[in-house]
């Protein structure tokens, strides 16, 4: 799904042309309210459907049920027109109790569908969120568990084919932009190259077209003032989503040829289409020939000239700001295709490298929506293109090259040119903008997932202690971690080269998340505040642990980029 196709939408009240309605509720509010009394202020309710409601809140404060359904007619009618065992969707203790409830809540829904489409018929989805245990010191812990329920809430709409629905938000306000986070992001598909003939069609055909938020607490403010704020909130919210789904499109694009042209051509057309007050450079083969940028090219050497290396920068300065220079450079990777070169890779580490280009999607995605959002800062990004491949021309192990600060390098393994392409753009954003933050972003090691199995990236970085413990902490906000590590100087003569000035792999060491990291170090001056993100875990395949993270691409980065910046 696209945002822009989803229509959002808010009021103090509800929708009344909308008939389904999904009501998150925290466990500790049900020690003070109870549902009748909740749904009197805002739904038109008879009193009859009391005892009913009042069994649904016992079994939700008890933990029987995580979700429960009631269908009211609000017409008055003299039933119910389903009992308490009808309402009551049992809590899935495992995957098959989980479809079951799904087909359950499905049959109830066809049934209200194909009978009854009167105005007079609501649905109402009452969704748990079990905050009893959860630490009171900060909110970390439920904004995960809104995300979750956020994307719990999208999976019983989309298994209901409910189209349109109304959220009725009775949760503290700053938690409600974070179940809509987690339903949004969990609303991602990637169905470019999908036709009618595809074995799963079925699965794509759902689509979302209205969401709207009801947002009682708000109901005595002055309107006009608060629905203006709340719309600028929920704007600022949906451009972040919109700028993690951009960053999982350019990742999820399969790697035929021209691939860096497809992907800049679709910033192009961003930019242009939501006319974003960001500046596009893009340096080609030639251009960085004259740049001296020996490893960019070095890496790109074995592939086809419609694949030839790219340097991409663009540019941003807030309105008002008239010097031209940057506070912070954003760098990301952007290897199109990684087969390993010389050093070939095996198949099952092979299948997944059009996700090598992950560092660069995320800061330039994150970049054109904090352009869009006129944020504070100035901040360029600075993104080298390369699809690091095999041919007559390649790279071989052992060949000598000479990178942009004229210091020669020995590529001992052609599978390690992440930290090459790197080090020459490092090497290049010292010496054009030396005063300027660095923050880098890339799939680069196989050892980070080996290490983080997903569920963190690794950090290093010299002179910026405090600006990554401002990132750790806007990672925990979010659910992307980060884990510290250090830079071992003493190990850099394990990258003593006996022909070159450096070698890019040492392989007597195990430790190449530092290795790596010392080796691009060399590229930059002393002085320079550089922080080194290692993602290659969690870019890839991360919804097996985080529900609303996509099949493939996670777009990791991106939401951390605006906590931290934001």
């Amino acid at each position: 799904m696209k945002i822009d196709d989803c229509n959002i939408t808010l009021s103090p009240t509800l929708d009344n042309s909308i008939h389904y309605t999904v009501i998150p509720i925290l466990y500790n509010q049900l020690k003070t309210h109870t549902l009748s009394k909740i749904l009197a202020k805002h739904i038109d309710i008879s009193s009859k459907y009391d005892h009913i409601l009042q069994h649904i809140h016992e079994n939700l404060k008890n933990n029987n049920v995580s979700l429960a359904t009631l269908t009211i007619d609000t017409e008055q009618s003299d039933k119910p027109i389903h009992n308490s065992k009808q309402s009551i969707t049992r809590k899935a203790s495992s995957k098959a109790s989980s479809k079951a409830s799904s087909k359950a809540s499905s049959k109830v829904n066809s049934k209200i569908n194909s009978k009854n489409r009167k105005n007079n018929i609501h649905q109402l989805y009452f969704v748990l969120i079990d905050d009893k245990h959860f630490q009171k010191k900060n909110n970390n812990e439920i904004y995960e568990a809104l995300r979750i329920t956020g994307s719990m809430i999208y999976s019983l709409i989309k298994n209901n084919f409910i189209t349109h629905i109304n959220i009725l938000y009775i949760l503290p306000n700053q938690f409600q932009n974070v179940l809509l986070e987690g339903l949004l992001l969990s609303s991602y598909k990637f169905d470019k190259y999908k036709t009618t003939k595809a074995l799963n069609s079925k699965s794509h055909k759902y689509h979302l077209q209205n969401i709207h938020l009801a947002l009682p607490n708000h109901h005595l403010l002055d309107k006009p003032n608060i629905i203006e704020t709340l719309t600028k909130q929920t704007y600022q919210q949906t451009t972040i989503v919109k700028s993690v789904f951009l960053a999982r499109d350019l990742i999820n694009e399969p790697a035929n040829s021209s691939r860096s042209t497809r992907f800049l051509n679709e910033i192009k057309k961003y930019i242009s289409s939501n006319k974003v007050p960001i500046s596009l450079a893009i340096l080609d083969k030639p251009a960085l020939e004259k740049l001296g940028m020996g490893l960019l090219l070095a890496v790109g050497k074995g592939s086809s000239p419609e694949n030839a290396p790219k340097l991409a920068i663009m540019k941003y300065t807030p309105s008002g700001i008239h010097e031209q220079t940057p506070e912070y450079i954003l760098l990301g990777k952007g290897i199109t295709f990684d087969t390993g070169g010389m050093d070939l890779k095996r198949h099952g580490g092979m299948i997944e490298m059009k996700s090598d280009l992950s560092g660069a999607a995320s800061v330039m995605a994150f970049l054109l929506g904090y352009a869009q959002l006129r944020g504070s800062k100035s901040i360029y990004v600075i993104c080298p293109f390369a699809e690091n491949s095999i041919g007559p021309a390649a790279v071989k192990p052992s060949d000598v090259v000479t990178a942009y600060d004229k210091r020669t390098v020995e590529i001992t393994d052609t599978d390690a040119e992440g930290r090459l392409v790197l080090a020459d753009c490092l090497a290049y954003a010292v010496d054009k903008y030396p005063h300027a933050k660095l923050i880098d972003f890339a799939t680069l090691t196989g050892e980070q997932e080996r290490v983080s199995g997903k569920m963190f990236s690794c950090m290093l970085g010299i002179n910026s202690d405090k600006e990554m413990e401002k990132l750790i902490l806007a990672g925990e906000k979010i659910n992307e971690p980060l884990v510290k590590m250090p830079i071992l100087d003493k190990q850099i003569t394990k990258l003593e080269s006996y022909v070159a000035d450096i070698k890019n792999v040492n392989f007597s060491s195990q430790a190449d998340i530092i290795m790596s990291s010392l080796f691009m170090k060399q590229f930059i001056k002393k002085t320079t505040q550089w922080i080194h993100i290692d993602i290659a875990g969690p870019s890839y395949k991360l919804n097996e642990i985080v529900k609303y993270a996509s099949p493939e691409a996670s777009g990791i980065g991106v939401r951390l980029l605006f906590e931290y910046f934001c």
